[in-house]
This record gives C-alpha cells, sequence and structure tokens, in this order.
C-alpha cells in the first residue's frame, strides 16, 4: 500500500494560525478542500529533507480552521481517532523556495547526443554517464562526445514542486489581501508574519 503525503498551508496573523488552503465548488454548491499537494512517497523527489527533518505536532497544534476542515472531511465515527494523528511541520515558504535554487542531484559527464534526446524528451532518463576519473580511462577521441551535465533524475519531481511552490505562493499572497485594512496601517503590517507548511500522512 502506498504512503502519501497530503501538504497543507497555515498563515499567523496577529499571533493566531488560519488555514490558507483553496477551496473548489462542487456540482452541489458545496465548498471542498483542496490539498496544496498530495505526493505519493515514491515520487517525493526534491521533498526528501522537508518531509525527514519535519518535526511533530498534534491536531491540537493546528490552526482551529485546519482542525475544523479535517473533522468536516472525516467519517462518521473516525473523529477520536483523527485527534490522536500526528501532522508535521516541513517548513515555511522559504525552505520550500530554496527547494527550487539548490544543487542539482546528478553531476556526471554525458554524451552531447544523449543530452539532446534527454532535454528534448525523446529520453525520459539519462541511464549512461560517467565520472571524471571514468572519463580519463577513455581514448582522447571518445572523450571529446561527452561533456559535464548537471541534472535531477525522473524522481525528483521538479516540476511538480515547481508547481507547488507557486501555488504556496500564490495562497499567502490571497490571504494577506483578504486581510481587513485599518487605518494608518501599512501594507507590510496586513500580512502574514509566518507561514507553515503542515502533512499528514495518509
Amino acid at each position: 500500500m502506498s504512503t502519501y503525503y497530503d501538504f497543507m498551508v497555515e498563515a499567523k496573523y496577529e499571533g493566531k494560525w488560519y488555514n490558507i488552503d483553496f477551496h473548489t465548488k462542487d456540482i452541489d454548491g458545496k465548498l471542498r478542500h483542496q490539498y496544496l499537494a498530495t505526493i505519493s512517497r515514491s515520487f517525493i523527489g526534491l521533498l526528501e529533507d522537508q518531509v525527514n527533518g519535519a518535526w511533530a505536532i498534534g491536531f491540537d497544534d493546528l490552526a482551529e480552521s485546519t482542525q475544523q476542515l479535517l473533522l468536516a472531511s472525516t467519517f462518521e465515527g473516525r473523529e477520536d481517532s483523527l485527534r490522536l494523528e500526528r501532522f508535521y511541520v516541513a517548513g515555511n515558504l522559504d525552505d520550500f523556495e530554496r527547494l527550487l535554487n539548490g544543487p542539482y542531484q546528478m553531476e556526471y559527464y554525458v554524451t552531447r547526443n544523449q543530452i539532446a534526446a534527454y532535454e528534448e524528451h525523446k529520453i525520459d532518463e539519462i541511464y549512461e554517464y560517467l565520472t571524471a576519473h571514468e572519463l580519463l580511462e577513455l581514448p582522447q577521441a571518445t572523450r571529446n562526445e561527452y561533456v559535464l551535465y548537471r541534472w535531477n533524475d525522473t524522481f525528483a519531481n521538479t516540476e511538480n514542486i515547481r508547481a507547488m511552490v507557486e501555488r504556496l505562493k500564490y495562497q499567502v499572497e490571497c490571504f494577506n489581501d483578504a486581510l481587513p485594512y485599518r487605518a494608518g496601517q501599512s501594507y507590510g503590517d496586513r500580512a502574514a508574519s509566518q507561514i507553515r507548511v503542515i502533512y499528514r500522512i495518509t
């Protein structure tokens, strides 16, 4: 059975945490909570350090609005089990933005033909690559076919994580824009003081 991570977002404003996930409207007009992302353990990719380095919190530590959303989507009779669940704080907006600017997972010597095929999506993965030591063992003419190349493997899930970060930034922007204005208050004061990305394991 696969393990999945359901990611949610909370923002802190004037000392209180709020759930800032989006909702969609069903055909019957009811609002349905949308997680920031749901990702299989098999495709956690670049999120691995964030997931493994997260710290646990209890149900009561969640924003009241997050608690209400989770309770509303829980089967009747399972509320007590939900309250015993552990949730995990995986980081803030900066932590997730940093993922997209981090070092590549792979750095090896690859043939120009293979790089071209990979970048044109003619192949899904680079399977043949050499270390610098292995390259030096080749004849000079063969060596000239290789160049140093950096990339993330397929399971890094880079594009999905990029979309997740963009959505996260947009959710924060929407939350800040929706905050009530008070006379004499600057825009900077009318913004979340903290953001946290939380996941649960399903």
